[in-house]
């Protein structure tokens, strides 16, 4: 198996682990040989730096094979074991560094091999081959030595493992925590766009509701002081009587504004819209002197409140148009109930207009229908009045 990588700060250490071991053992034999042997200095010089240096073609900085290495130290560190041991005619264990190396490079693919023939199967060989005199107990002390520096090896190559994981791992976790860093401001700036926009929602609903509430109240207030106006001379009881009813217009339309304050539907939500409407197009009729013809058409049916007050909205700014602005003397209200939705017709015949200006009672109207996937649609013309035209789907409930 072929690694390109940078060495570690262990392999470094054992790199001078292992080129001090090879300078010590060439100082001692240089140091130890008989004069008769000083022929073989060059030999001797020659063996050392081939066993030191080829395996270093195998187990270098960004090249490292953990098969030709194990490979390489057995071919040439044996044969300069036993040749040494021969001329000096003592036991030489030069190849004890080497395997520091072996057992840090053995992994589960080479072990098989390695381990068997690094640590018993040399030994035997370098015993029989010699012998030297050496007993059993000698090569079980070689076989001892081998293991003991392979364990070395090994325990290293563990540790560098382990702080490799735990680098990675760190690495992850702050990778992770950058992330959920980014993502936990990306949730705040969100929350915060969402707090504005629910804020901003909050203010137009409220500036829809007191529009249309306050509007179509003061619109009926108005009309209904104009009316006292003349009659208090005349009759005055009449006056009387008509301000009382005034009184109670203002009154419903104070605790109007304050349910639209807190979201809230009128007090006879649970009426059907039919009822509901009809009720509000008679009280203006009356406080207004508007005459007012409503109609129903199809069968009234369950629908959801936020469905019944923007219709309820939609009426009432219309009636408060038609009034105010186009001056109308009539209004025909149209409602319709079908299999798909409801929807409400406003027909006044006011003084109408070429140029129709969308103000904020109509934008108002146009965003509470549109949110309920409904229609709006507003035509005028000059003289032939203003006609108001909206739809809302709406399921109807089966029957139980």
């Amino acid at each position: 198996m072929i690694q390109r990588r940078p060495w570690h700060g262990v392999e470094w250490s054992l790199f001078i682990v292992l080129t001090g071991s090879v300078l010590l053992g060439l100082l001692y034999a240089l140091l130890h040989m008989n004069e008769k042997e000083h022929g073989n200095i060059l030999l001797t010089i020659l063996a050392l730096l081939l066993s030191y240096g080829v395996p270093f073609l195998f187990w270098r900085p960004n090249y490292i094979n953990t098969t030709c290495y194990p490979i390489s130290v057995l071919l040439t560190g044996i044969p300069l074991q036993i040749y040494l041991s021969w001329m000096q005619e003592d036991a030489y264990l030069t190849i004890n560094c080497p395997l520091m190396v072996i057992g840090f490079l053995t992994d589960r693919k080479n072990a098989w091999w390695a381990v068997p023939i690094s640590l018993v199967a040399m030994p035997v060989a370098y015993f029989l081959i010699l012998h030297l005199g050496m007993g059993v107990g000698e090569l079980f002390s070689i076989i001892l030595n081998g293991v003991l520096f392979f364990a070395i090896g090994l325990s290293l190559q563990r540790v560098v493992t382990s702080n490799e994981k735990t680098e990675k791992l760190l690495a992850e976790n702050q990778r992770q925590y950058h992330l959920i860093h980014e993502q936990n401001n990306a949730l705040e700036q969100y929350a915060n766009q969402i707090e504005q926009l629910t804020l901003l929602e909050e203010r137009n609903r409220m500036a829809r509701e007191l529009h249309d509430t306050v509007g179509h109240t003061f619109t009926s207030v108005i009309m209904g002081m104009d009316a006292v106006s003349y009659l208090i001379e005349s009759a005055p009881d009449k006056a009387k009587e008509k301000l009382d009813v005034l009184r109670g217009v203002t009154r419903n339309g104070l605790e109007e504004v304050r349910r639209s304050i807190h979201q809230m539907v009128p007090n006879e939500g649970d009426m059907l819209l039919s009822q509901q409407l009809t009720r509000l197009a008679n009280e203006f009729a009356l406080h207004t002197g508007t005459q007012i013809r409503f109609t129903t058409v199809g069968e009234d049916f369950d629908i959801p409140k936020q469905t019944k007050l923007s219709l309820i909205r939609c009426l009432q700014e219309s009636l408060t148009n038609a009034k105010r602005h186009g001056r109308a003397a009539s209004v025909d209200i149209t409602l319709s109930y079908a299999a798909e939705g409801v929807g409400i017709r406003i027909e006044d015949d006011g003084i109408g207009t070429e140029q129709l200006k969308v103000g904020f009672g109509i934008n108002a109207m146009q965003e509470r229908i549109f949110a309920l996937q409904g229609t709006l649609q507003v035509s005028s013309a000059a003289g032939q009045g203003t006609v108001v035209e909206c739809f809302i789907p709406a399921r109807q409930l089966p029957a139980l």
